[in-house]
Order: C-alpha cells, then structure tokens, then sequence
C-alpha cells in the first residue's frame, strides 16, 4: 500500500495539471473566438421602401452613406418653404444625397420639383414611398421632417416640422 501511494499522489498531481491547464486553454479559445467575430456595420437608415423615379424599388437602407431623407406632401405649405429653402441654399448639400420622399403621385412630385427649382441636381432626387412604410418606419410625424445621415450611415439630426435652413445646415 505504501508503495501505491506515490503513484497514487503522483496521478491525483497530473490530473490538476490537466485540469488546470485545459480550462486556461478554454478560456483563451474563447477568446480568440470573441476576438475572430466581425462588428456587425451600423446602419440607421429606416426599411422605407422607395420608388425610384424609373419604377426600380430599394430601401433606404440600400441608400449611400451621408444622405439627407425630407419626408413631404407637395401641397403643404410648410414643405414648400422648406423646398424654396434648401434650393436657395443647393451648395450648402453639394457633399450629401437628398432624397425628397413624398406618398403623392409622381406627376405633382415632378411638379414640385419643377415648382422649386430643384431639378437639375445630380445629388438631388425624387422618390415615392406608400403611407404605410412612413407610418411603420417614422411614426406620425409631421411635414416636413427632415433627417440627416453620417457617412458612417448613422443618424446625426432630424428634424420634425418646419426647421430653419440654417439648422439644417448646421448638422451637415
């Protein structure tokens, strides 16, 4: 029996070394695969269906980065000052995509466009979205609201209801 003991001892002392040893190897693996997992990319923009001006359909958040989103009605009052606003000031949004995003027909979102001289613009655009997208995506919110975007596709500033231009201009 004295003669077992030392083998005994001997073996109690490798199985804690194994122990010990494998949850050391379980926790750094753990760790490297923490560390291998990517960060998922942000992005704020609302599931707002849009409908492209040549009948193509996207979401905004298919939309490029630094983006301005002014949701309108071409017969509100309020918008068209805005509009009359942000043509006025067109160089102020050279480096960002404004999309005016509107539930009318696209004849009189043409015709606002027309209206407000905001036609001509390359980053300027025109797009149609169903009641139900804004209400799902936004909420009831009044017109217009404007909502501007980073490059890192993160949301900076909106605006519910009609805002000075030089607020706006202010988070660009």
């Amino acid at each position: 029996m004295i003669k077992a003991l030392p083998i005994v001892l001997s073996a109690v002392v490798m199985a804690f070394g194994l122990f010990f040893c494998k949850k050391t190897s379980e926790k750094n693996g753990k760790a490297d695969i923490q560390q291998a997992v990517p960060t998922p990319e942000i992005n704020e923009y609302p599931y707002l269906r849009l409908i492209m001006t040549d009948g193509s359909v996207r979401t905004a958040r298919e939309l490029p980065t630094k983006s301005v989103l002014l949701i309108y009605f071409p017969d509100c009052d309020h918008c068209q000052r805005e509009a009359k606003e942000i043509s006025s000031h067109a160089a102020a949004f050279e480096s960002y995509q404004v999309y005016f995003i509107s539930t009318a027909p696209f004849t009189d979102i043409e015709r606002f466009a027309k209206d407000y001289k905001l036609t001509g613009y390359a980053n300027i655009h025109f797009v149609r979205t169903e009641m139900p997208d804004v209400v799902n995506n936004f909420g009831a919110i009044p017109t217009p609201s404007v909502y501007v975007y980073s490059s890192e596709k993160k949301l900076i500033k909106a605006f519910k209801g009609e805002t000075k231009i030089e607020e706006i201009i202010v988070h660009l």
